[in-house]
Order: structure tokens, then sequence, then C-alpha cells
């Protein structure tokens, strides 16, 4: 052990990897050499051993590509790199159909008995409307016939406007993830409730103002009275709560039967409206006498059927967005829709879609194949840059110290 302790001692005292050429015999330069010698070898150790744990310790980013995956494995991803993930789409248009299915159900007031033929037909008092064109038995059926048209009207535009909106596409450059595309499509939702309503509304009204400011004559007699005098046919307005048609052909009065010859003996209808136009009362009518047994009953008193039929009163303990005093107006503000059933599907959009890849960044610290040959590639410069270095600065500094030397001992 003395002699390998001994050994290595000499060893680096008289290592050199600075000799030179022809190889010296001068203490001083062979010191300058050994002492170049010993730096280098520790200043490259001290060198490689911090760039050894800088490597091992930092984390680095890496781009993971990821071919066709599939729903499950891009929510995998999603869950853990949502920053990062790009998943490009293949097919960037995709109808609304594809993955959008809207489902609407109208007010029961469309579906009930109050819509048929034989409820018209019941209402209806041929004995009555000879003597009395503004008696319910008259302008009742009309009424409901309008409701009946009414609903047709919204069900095409919903059915039309759905047609429009499936063939409508969705754009997206990029897999969006479930929560921003259940956002958008709720969105796109809303806005084809809103334009469908307010188109149907805006046409509704322009056909109301059309007739209104031209003062249509009624087919029905309800806004001018024909009368004969003296050979001439005169067209006299009809009067609503004191005010003529001709002045306002949206007025409206309580709808009334006559059940005597008397003009004064009559009985109101709960709800229901009458005016210049039919369509004037019904919009500003409601149903709260049909959601009634009792009502229902009362009016058929005055009825006199050919045949009867069994009617069944509106339901109030159903569900609805609307009252029974909600007036029909107040119905075709919301198109008379009870609930929409709005399906949006993920996975058809996903599959639609058809991502090729899926791209992220991941953070981590790197690999020691990556370190190993990161090292041994930055020790080679580092080697030759020691090398350049640290011989000239060991010799320039002993040479400089040397010099301070030799000038002491002369002084």
């Amino acid at each position: 052990m003395v002699n390998i302790h001994k050994k290595l001692l000499e060893f680096w005292t008289t290592f050199n990897l600075f000799p030179s050429i022809p190889p010296s015999t001068d203490p001083h330069e062979l010191r300058t050499q050994r002492i170049s010698t010993r730096l280098f070898i520790i200043l490259l150790i001290t060198c490689v051993i911090i760039l050894l744990f800088y490597l091992s310790l930092i984390n680095t980013t890496k781009t993971v590509h990821v071919d066709t995956p599939t729903l499950q494995q891009y929510s995998q991803i999603y869950s853990s790199y949502s920053q990062s993930l790009t998943c490009p789409c293949q097919k960037i248009s995709i109808n609304y159909e594809e993955f959008i299915s809207i489902h609407y159900t109208l007010h029961q007031i469309c579906s009930s008995v109050f819509l048929t033929d034989d409820w018209f037909t019941y209402l209806y008092s041929p004995d009555y409307t000879g003597r009395f064109t503004d008696d319910f038995r008259f302008l009742g059926p009309l009424a409901f016939q309008g409701i009946s048209s009414f609903c047709q009207l919204v069900n095409n535009t919903m059915l039309n406007g759905l047609k429009q909106f499936y063939s409508t596409q969705y754009v997206s450059s990029v897999v969006l993830p479930m929560k921003l595309f259940q956002l958008q499509v709720e969105s796109i939702v809303e806005q084809f409730r809103l334009s469908t309503t307010n188109n149907f509304l805006l046409s509704l009204t322009l056909n109301r103002n059309v007739t209104q400011t031209n003062a249509l004559y009624s087919g029905q007699g309800t806004n001018y009275n024909f009368v004969i005098w003296n050979g001439e046919i005169y067209m006299l307005e009809r009067w609503y709560a004191n005010r003529s048609c001709l002045q306002a052909g949206g007025i409206t009065t309580a709808a009334v039967i006559y059940y005597s010859a008397n003009v004064s003996a009559t009985v109101i209808v709960p709800g229901f409206l009458q005016g210049c136009f039919i369509v004037e009362g019904l919009l500003q009518s409601d149903l709260r006498c049909f959601y009634n047994a009792s009502c229902i009953n009362e009016l058929e008193t005055y009825l006199s059927p050919q045949y009867a039929i069994n009617v069944t009163a509106l339901d109030d303990s159903l569900s609805s967005n609307y009252l029974p005093n909600s007036t029909i107006q107040q119905l075709l503000d919301h198109l008379m829709i009870e609930e929409w059933n709005v399906t949006h599907m993920y996975d058809r959009y996903y599959n639609a879609c058809q991502p090729t890849e899926c791209i992220y960044n991941v953070e981590a610290r790197n690999a020691v194949i990556y370190v190993v040959t990161t090292l041994i590639g930055i020790i080679g410069g580092l080697t030759t840059v020691l090398q350049f270095i640290i011989p000239s600065s060991v010799k320039l500094v002993r040479k400089k110290s040397r010099a301070k030397e030799e000038t002491h001992k002369g002084e």
C-alpha cells in the first residue's frame, strides 16, 4: 500500500499534459506545465460535475405525437395536457345534423279536442249565426280554426327552420374540448331559437299591419256591415268598446253568447275577445275557460249541437311555461313551444372531425442516454477551450509573479 501511495503521489507530481517541444529541463517551466495540468484536471472535473447535475435536474419540453387518437385517448390526454394539446381536424366543416338533434313540444291546445272538426261542428249553432254575427257560436269555431292554423304555422316554421339549421355547417379546424363544444352548441341553438321566433313574429306583425292599415274587409263581416238603403248598398263600420273599426282595426271587446232574442241578454265567455278582425280578438284572448270543466259545461248549455262529443278540459296540472290566462299572443311570442329537447353528441362531432393526430408538449427530466451523449459532446469543446486558456493564463501569472520577486531582490 505504501509503494502504491508513493507511486500515485509521484505520478500526480510529475504528470504533465502540456509538455513543451522539445521537452524543457527548466524547473520553472516544468512547474508551470504541471500547475497547468492540475488546474486543467480540476476545472474539467468541476465543469463535468456541474453539467451532469444541470442536465439531470432540469426539465425540458418534448413534443409528443399520437396518430389517429380515439375519443378515449383524446380525453385522457386532454385531462393532463389541455394547455398544449392540439388535434387538427381532417374534416373542418360538419353539418349540424351530424351532432345536434332538436325536438320540441307544442302547447297542449295544439293536440286537444278543441282543434278538431268535431269541436268546430259541435260549437257552431246555425240557429244564431244569421241573427247575431258577433255571437261566440258563430265566431268561436273561426277563432279555434285560427288557433289550429297558428299551431300548423308554428310547426311548419319549425320544420323549415330545422331543415335549414341542420344543413348549416359547423367549422372547426381543431378538435374542441367537450366543455367549450357544449357552450358553443348552446349558443348556436339559442341563436336558432331567437332568429326563428323573431322571423315568425315579424311575418305575423307585417300581415296584421297590412290588414289593418289598408282596412281590408273581413270575410266574416266583423269590421264592416253592408246596408241596402233606397236601392243603394252602403258599407258601415262596426263598433267595439265604443270605438270604430275605421279608426282602429285592432280594438276588441269581450266575446258573448246571446241566449235570447234580446240583444242585451248576453253571457260573457271568460278570457275570449272579439273585434274588428278575428285574429286581433284571438291574439288577445286566453284559454282559461277551457282549462275549467265547469266553464265548458256552462258553454254547452247554450249550444244546440246535432250530436254530442266527449269534451275534456285542458290539463292545468301539466308542467307548462304558460299560465291558463296567458294570451294567444304570449304563446306565439314563444312559438307555442312548451319544451325544447336539445341533444348534442360530442362523440359524433369528434368522429366527424376525424383528427389524424394529436400533438402535445410534455415537460420531463432528460433521459440518461440524452445526458450522457450531451455531456460527451460538451466535454470535447470544453477540453479544447481549457487547453487553450489554462496554459497561457498560468504562464502569464507565473511570469508576473517571478518578475515581482526579482524586483524585490534587486531592491
